[in-house]
Order: structure tokens, then sequence, then C-alpha cells
């Protein structure tokens, strides 16, 4: 328990929350971080793997990065290059090789991610037309990126008077993904299309066409993973989530493992801190890194938010897949290997076979046995969806939110950017009412 008055107290050690709090810190300001007894990096946390034949770690993190310069931004922004600090914790961050699609007939396709070989590997499996017609669907994507960044990823998304007649035309407002794969008519490519939809927590007939968008990140940004400097070990992100951990240390983020029951707000009607197991921590701004109905309706419990609890009512979590983890024996590889299997009217499943230790191991990750979870983010439910999701500032002064649910997205590296966006208006103001 901290003996002085922070300047921000989060609550919620998620990778959101990790991630403002290493900014937080290294601009200069006291930062409390409330893990509550749980691991740092809530979901994404390395647990040990039973019966494994050594020291094996397994996490339900991806393997694969899609958006690498989240993370490097995070430990530029923290002190440090994401190298030099990988380098040091014995980590690199090297190309992840293609995933293989297999589809209901049983064939299958390995689909690179330059765009080059895009073509020449489309071209030959289904013809130059098929190639282009994808290659041009990921130039339309790429104008999607370029419209979603200043709207929640690199900005702040603050309401509906930011999405133009032009950006929503872009953005295909009133198509799902369902409906994009069904205009594409290609059945195997097409199944790639609707399928993006279920690691983000949702159904394809409600995802919104724009969540495609992740086809033209891929072919911009490449697939990538962690590996040990020796070989060792590969594709386990949640190496990440204990480098930053190591940051906050060196940064000195009191970490505060009390229970938090409250968020306290002050006369003036500001968020000033949380009221824990152990007593009240008090701070400047708060910043809550924890799931929509835990802050509205357990920490905000006493202020009468009838617009934000109206619209939490509308909201849905996100299906998280059932994930599972073996070792494997009789096989060695030094490269993180994923299979995506295609399966008409359910989710796919998606394993993934990487080295650890002294063994491999088998996660599988099945989307057609869901269950909601918060902690995952929110589900969609048609483009107009984007706009319920809890804005960066919260509902009093002082308070900000961070999380899987904003309107960055759902994926790990998105949940980092909510975070980063949280920290710029949290410092901003800081600095201005210091000025004041």
């Amino acid at each position: 328990m901290p003996d002085a008055d922070l300047d921000v107290i989060i609550v919620g050690a998620t990778a959101a929350g990790m991630a403002a709090a290493a900014r937080l810190a290294k601009a200069g300001h006291r930062v409390g971080l409330v893990t509550e007894g749980r691991p740092p990096g809530g979901v994404w946390a390395a647990r040990p793997l039973a019966g494994s034949p050594g020291p094996a770690l397994v996490d339900d993190a991806p393997a694969v990065i899609t958006l690498p310069a989240a993370w490097r931004d995070l430990f530029r922004k923290s002190g440090r290059p994401m190298d030099a600090e990988l380098a040091r914790a014995g980590w690199e961050l090297v190309p992840a090789p293609p995933p293989i699609h297999r589809f209901p007939d049983g064939t299958e396709l390995t689909l690179p991610t330059d765009r080059g070989e895009q073509f020449a590997t489309l071209s030959t499996a289904y013809g130059s037309t098929v190639a282009a017609a994808w290659r041009d669907l990921i130039d339309d994507l790429d104008q999607v990126w370029q419209a979603l960044r200043p709207l929640g990823l690199e900005s702040e998304l603050h309401g509906r008077f930011q999405l133009t007649r032009s950006i929503e035309s872009i953005m295909k407002r009133g198509r799902s993904l369902e409906r994009l794969a069904r205009e594409f008519a290609h059945p195997a490519l097409a199944a790639i299309i609707t399928d993006l939809a279920y690691p983000l927590g949702s159904d394809p007939t409600s995802t919104p066409a724009h969540c495609a968008v992740e086809l033209s990140m891929l072919r911009r940004f490449g697939r990538w993973t962690v590996r040990r400097t020796d070989g060792a070990e590969a594709g386990r992100t949640s190496a990440l989530i204990e480098i930053l951990t190591g940051r906050l240390a060196t940064r000195k983020v009191i970490m505060i493992d009390d229970p938090v029951a409250e968020i306290m707000i002050d006369t003036a009607g500001r968020a000033s801190g949380v009221i824990t197991a152990a007593g009240p921590v008090r701070a400047r701004s708060v910043i809550g890194a924890v799931d929509p109905p835990r802050l509205y309706d357990e920490l905000l419990g006493r202020l009468p938010l009838r617009p934000q609890r109206a619209t939490l009512a509308r909201l849905r979590p996100a299906l998280a897949p059932t994930v599972t983890a073996r070792a494997v024996t009789g096989e060695r590889s030094s490269e993180v290997r994923e299979l995506i299997e295609h399966r008409p009217g359910t989710g796919p499943l998606i394993t993934v076979r990487r080295p650890a230790a002294e063994t491999m191991i088998e996660i599988r990750y099945d989307y057609a046995a869901t269950r909601p979870d918060w902690r995952h983010g929110l589900a969609w439910q048609g483009y107009d969806s984007w706009l319920l999701r809890p804005p960066i500032r919260g509902p009093v002064p002082g308070l900000y939110v961070a999380g899987p649910f904003s309107a960055a997205g759902p994926g790990l590296s998105q949940t980092l950017l909510s975070g980063a966006l949280a920290s710029y208006a949290c410092h901003d103001d800081l600095l201005t009412s210091s000025v004041s």
C-alpha cells in the first residue's frame, strides 16, 4: 500500500492497464497499479502446462502478433526500445510463418502476407482472376485501415460526428462480414473472410464488414512472434507481458494487491482514488482497466449513471473460445506453426504448435465451443454498436477507461493502444490541472 497520494491509480493489471502505467510512469507521474492479487496480464498471463515433461508455460494469448508497432511504441515510450529490452531478457521478435488454411473439402492453402507472394499463391491455387479480386479487396481494405487509425486506434473516437459520409462509405456501413464474404463468392476465400469474426468474439452476421481490415493489416505489417534467442521456445506471447512487468518495476510503479470496492469521487465530482480492502488510496486521476459491468455497476455503483447503464444493458460480452493445451512428444521444430480449420456453419478450430522448453506444445482454440466473457471484450452487434463502446474519457472528470472493449478493438495490440490513449488523456489533464 503506498504511503502517500498518487498521481494516477489504475484499476486492473490487464494489458491495457499495464500499458497505461508504463507510459505515465515514464512521463514522471507517481503511478499505482491495482492487481487485486491476480497475475499481471489478466487473461494473457502465463501458467504452467500440466503434465509437461519440462518446465513449460502456456497462455491463451495468440501466438502471432499482427500489429507490432503497438508493442514497439509501448516499449519506446516506457524508456527502452523493444528490441533492446527483448534481447536483455533473451528474446527476439521474428517473422512468423504463414498459417495453413484447411477447408471443408479437405483442400489446404498456405497464404503468405506479402502482396506479390499472395497473388502468385492464389493464381496457382485458384487462377489469376480470383487472385486479382483478392488483391483488389485488400487494396480497398487499405483505405479502411487509413480511415480507422484516427477513430480509436491512434486518437480517441469521441462520437458519430467524426464519422462523415465519406468515411462511412469507406467503412462499408450496413454490410456485415458474412455479406462481404458472400459477395466475394469464392468459397475458400469467403471462409477466410467469414472466420475473421470469431477471434473478435463475434458472429459474422453481426460483425461489420470493416473488421476485414485485419487482412490489410496482415499484408501491411506481416505476422510476428517472439522467440528465445537460443531457439528453445517460441510463440509464447505472455513473455512480452513478463518483460513489461519488469519495465513497470524499473519505473517504480507501485503494485497494489488489495481488492478494490469503489472508485472515490470528491466533492467536486472528480475521481479521486479508490477504496480498497485495506483502506482508501487517494490519487489525482483514475484509470479503469476492467470490464464495463465491473466499472459501472460495482466500482461506480453509487453514482446515478443512467445513460451509461442504459448503454451497458445493450452491450454483450465477447464469445471466448475453449482453449486446451497439451505436450506433443516425438516432434521438434523451432518454428510456430498455425493451422486454421474452417468449418461450415460454426467457428474455426485454430491449432498452434510451438516449441517450449524440452517439448512441443499444441494449443487449440475452438470457436465452435465458446462462452461469453467480458474480459475478452465486446461482441459486435452491427456497425452502430461501435459507438456504444465505452469512450476513453469516463463519465466523471478524472476517470479514464481502457481495455479490449474500447473502439480500438479486442486484439492484444489494439488493447495496448487503448491503454496508450487513456494515458495520453490522463497525462494532458494532469498537466492542465497542475498549471491551473
